[in-house]
């Protein structure tokens, strides 16, 4: 598992673009990570897969679950750095 100081936004965003292309069945560079996940198309089963494997990855839980659609790819990995940077000892 990676740390708060070796993981970046930009990381992280590229594995969620990742993740979001093969389940939306999309080409990555067809995710714009400022656009909301709900322009795309995510649905329930999408974002639970999406924030299991979020969780799975960086062992941490987004505060923001609720509104996932309304988030950016960019909004969700900035959103997984602070928490890894809030809670280190957790990681």
């Amino acid at each position: 598992m990676s740390t708060a100081q070796e993981v970046t936004r930009e990381v992280v965003a590229e594995r969620l673009r990742g993740l979001m292309a093969e389940l939306l069945e999309m080409e990555p560079a067809d995710l714009d990570d400022e656009v909301p996940l709900s322009a795309f198309g995510i649905d329930s089963m999408t974002s639970s897969v999406l924030l299991a494997d979020v969780e799975k990855w960086y062992g941490v839980r987004l505060e923001s679950t609720g509104s996932l659609g309304s988030l950016t790819l960019t909004d969700m990995a900035e959103e997984v750095v602070a928490v890894l940077r809030r809670h280190p000892e957790e990681n």
